[in-house]
């Protein structure tokens, strides 16, 4: 079935104020628009959990602070947290159960949390700037305002082989602990970008090669049918309001995954499978020959 390309955009000043319609993945109401990310808290964050603690002290892309321990005889995965976390000159200490709960704000701190600043994201020139896969697979995000389908979002991109992660600036949830829990500590060390206006770069992505395709819920390429081949830009929408209307211009392709059930799938769950789908193809390992096939 031959894949029909969608009518480029029109030249545009690149604002996006444009009005919005229900999109890709949506799910849930339109509810109040936040004014931009929340700024840090002047303590900076309190990364909690195993994986998003190792993932940090292991990628040093945070200030790390002070690496914060459960009191009493250490579990194997956090002496070595400790561990690292001496390699890396970050001072320890040990405090109880309720003060690490305090610390993290969840109870769900596996025994640490480390004081630490935020995610310095990388700007959007860097993109560029980084060899990339062939073909290349990048992740835009156009407005996802929930941190734990950020962070399941960047988990599924790194699960499925994407180079990295593009963020916009405002608009978008924070990259904080919350996200990075989430994430599995994958946002600690997949590439995440920020970009200040998202049709510009994707503009710029076309004009360097690249297919731009964003889900939709209907009326878009049944996924299935679609193979890519050269480098692509999959854009996702906010959980509520799908993708921009200028976002949408800018797409070569509407990608729908087709369900049996009907209904629609969250950002996340569209995110695993769009990205299943579209991962970097590897070659199958050749045929075993001359094996014991007696069984």
């Amino acid at each position: 079935m031959a894949l029909r390309r969608r009518k480029p955009a029109p030249a545009s000043s690149g604002r996006e104020r444009t009005p919005r319609r229900e999109g890709p993945g949506a799910r849930g109401g339109k509810g109040p628009r936040p004014p931009s990310r929340p700024p840090t808290a002047p303590g900076g964050e309190g990364l909690y959990g195993i994986n998003p603690v190792q993932a940090a002290l292991q990628a040093r892309r945070r200030v790390l602070r002070q690496l914060c321990l459960k009191a009493g005889r250490p579990s194997e995965k956090l002496a070595l947290l400790r561990w690292l976390a001496e390699q890396a000159r970050v001072p320890v200490s040990e405090h109880t159960q309720a003060e690490l709960e305090s610390m993290a704000g969840s109870p769900n701190h596996q025994g640490v949390v480390l004081r630490c600043g935020p995610l310095p994201l990388l700007p959007e020139s860097k993109v560029w700037e980084t060899p990339l896969g062939d073909p290349p697979l990048l992740l835009a995000l156009d407005e996802v305002e929930d941190p734990r389908n950020l962070g399941a979002v960047v988990r599924c991109a790194a699960a499925f082989g994407a180079q990295g992660v593009v963020l916009t600036r405002r608009h978008t949830a924070p990259p904080g602990a919350v996200a990075s829990k989430a994430s599995a500590g994958t946002l600690e060390t997949l590439p995440v970008y920020e970009v200040g206006n998202l049709s510009q770069f994707l503009a710029q992505a076309k004009e360097r090669g690249y297919w731009v395709a964003g889900s939709a819920v209907g009326g878009g390429t049944h996924l299935p049918e679609f193979q890519r081949d050269r480098p692509l830009v999959l854009v996702l929408g906010n959980e509520g309001r799908g993708m921009r209307e200028l976002v949408t211009r800018h797409c070569d392709f509407l990608l729908t995954i087709p369900l049996a059930g009907g209904g629609s799938l969250n950002v996340a769950a569209a995110a695993a499978v769009l990205l299943y789908h579209l991962r970097p193809k590897t070659e199958p390992p050749p045929p075993v020959t001359g094996a014991d096939e007696s069984g």
